[in-house]
């Protein structure tokens, strides 16, 4: 079959396709990341866990999680759209996919002069909340939120399972509320029930009310969480906690100043023995050139559950881009561990006990950390 022929073959095989991708409006996205990390020493804490050895690594995903997916909306009239996305994330360097799960989110909703309405499996509030004032986006090896989810006892949830999400429009300039509600963050609600016990055994119900201010360079962001563990039938009571989040940036041009705090606290003695301290992050992302941005942070999280469990990371990066979509990023970072304290090294911050994806047994590893790596984005 000639060249030509074969082309026209093919293009009336997708035709069907391509007109329904077009009346459905869906767009396909993804990314695409590959690099090297090398992880090792250990401060006095106990960032190994008494393991031993320098860990490196060729890693897929360090600036950000490989992932495609789809998103669309449909125009229901009156101004009132269908909206969704499905994405899923992949290993670009092995078999296997990212986690116990293929879905990072998914969800359907609406939205209109009302604002907006979803539900199905969104992005986590507080996860994505200091994603936005880290410059290094909670990926690298100087993410923040992997030592404040180790500190705080609760892990950083990226996303959030049986949730409904709604947005308000802008009531003013910049200005938008959220509020967000799950059943049970971590998995189906009543899936640990056994016989005899009680049916929401293990659920886990969250609920966040937020204010959003994103206004020209500035941006604001307050968040409330309160998080439940059910323990009924367990002859235990129900832990509560109380999450409280604020975050800043200013972008002067030359230079974007960032400022993130969150205090995460249970609310009775048996809950405090799981989750009570807090942190804080400063930093700043500077445009060198067209294609150059260095980046800067330091990160201070502090566990009062017991005595010297604090620890602190620095971390120095850079990007180049090559154009729009094709970016090489390098980075560096340190973390000073108390004697008590066990934060280490991770490519992200994602996991629900702090300690990521990556590394030996899926944990962080080390107190000091390089990557370097290569992302195209479609």
């Amino acid at each position: 079959m000639s060249k030509k022929l074969l082309a026209a073959a093919i293009a009336a095989a997708l035709a069907p396709a391509a007109v329904m991708a077009e009346a459905s409006n869906v767009t396909i996205y993804g990314r695409i990341d590959y690099g090297f990390m090398s992880r090792g020493g250990d401060n006095g804490g106990a960032s190994q866990a008494t393991r031993v050895g320098r860990l490196n690594d060729f890693e897929d995903g360090i600036g950000g999680t490989n992932r495609f997916g789809f998103r669309g909306n449909e125009d229901l009239g009156n101004g009132l759209k269908a909206i969704y996305e499905f994405e899923f994330g992949f290993s670009g360097d092995s078999g296997t996919s990212f986690g116990t799960t293929t879905n990072r989110h998914s969800w359907v909703g609406l939205e209109g002069s009302f604002g907006t309405v979803l539900g199905g499996r969104v992005d986590g509030a507080r996860y994505s909340f200091v994603g936005q004032y880290d410059p290094f986006k909670n990926q690298t090896v100087g993410n923040a939120g992997s030592l404040f989810g180790k500190t705080s006892g609760l892990g950083q949830a990226d996303r959030a399972d049986n949730a409904i999400v709604y947005i308000t429009p802008e009531l003013a300039p910049g200005l938008k509320f959220l509020a967000a509600y799950t059943t049970s963050l971590l998995s189906e609600a009543g899936s640990s029930a056994k016989n005899t016990q009680a049916i929401d055994i293990g659920d886990t119900p969250l609920y966040a009310i937020a204010a959003l201010y994103n206004n020209g360079p500035l941006s604001v962001t307050l968040d409330y969480e309160n998080l439940q563990i059910k323990k009924s039938g367990l002859g235990a009571s129900d832990l509560e906690f109380d999450l409280y989040v604020a975050g800043a940036s200013y972008d002067f041009g030359v230079v974007k100043l960032s400022a993130y705090y969150e205090k995460t606290q249970g609310d009775d003695a048996q809950s405090k023995l799981r989750s009570d301290g807090d942190g804080w992050l400063i930093g700043l992302s500077a445009p060198v050139t067209s294609a150059i941005t260095l980046k800067a942070s330091y990160v201070k999280a502090n566990d009062d559950r017991a005595a010297q469990s604090d620890c602190s990371k620095w971390a120095l990066g850079g990007e180049y881009a090559f154009s729009k979509r094709t970016t090489a990023y390098a980075g560096y970072a340190k973390i000073d561990n108390d004697r008590n304290a066990s934060c280490s090294i991770s490519k992200n911050a994602s996991g629900t006990s702090g300690t990521s994806t990556g590394g030996s047994n899926g944990n962080g590893y080390g107190d000091s950390g390089f990557n370097v790596g290569l992302a195209h984005t479609f």
